[in-house]
């Protein structure tokens, strides 16, 4: 049973990227890369920021995530599609995009706008709006150099 399929979903707030069957799903958490199939343990973990990968049997779809939960279910009835015991895998996405649909134009526009941001900004002021501010555009550049260096695979 270990080669048969399971349910398996991304979804992020802006729409489901991803829902139907899967033999595989691969991503990164804080404990290290984890492949998911049929019949897993149950857990729920963090995805880092990186790409998850969903093996369809015929197909692999690429998903850059920044950041998320992976939900592993696996037990009687869970999984419509099958009898007995059976696999619902849900990944949960803040920002997530298919990698085929990176716009490397736009995220070096956004790169560059965030170490123009980050160079302005004076590293002497220690208050909390200036701490907020630059975390925030850590993270726009962070966001930024993962789209690029994913896209150039």
């Amino acid at each position: 049973m270990a080669g048969a399929t399971f349910a398996a979903n991304l979804v992020c707030p802006e729409r489901a990227l991803f829902e139907g069957r899967a033999s595989a799903v691969s991503c990164r958490t804080s404990d290290g890369l984890i492949t998911v199939q049929n019949l897993h343990t149950p857990f729920v973990a963090d995805v880092l920021p990186g790409v998850v990968t969903i093996e369809t049997g015929s197909d692999v779809l690429r998903v850059l995530v920044h950041g998320g939960f992976l939900q592993v279910a696996t037990g009687p009835a869970l999984d419509t599609e099958t009898e007995g015991i059976g696999s619902t895998v849900t990944v949960l996405a803040g920002v997530a995009e298919l990698v085929s649909e990176i716009d490397v134009a736009r995220a070096e526009l956004a790169k560059s706008g965030a170490e123009t941001a980050l160079s302005t900004l004076n590293s002497s002021n220690d208050d909390e709006h200036a701490a907020a501010k630059r975390q925030a555009v850590e993270g726009d550049l962070a966001r930024a150099e993962l789209r690029i260096a994913t896209a150039s695979k």
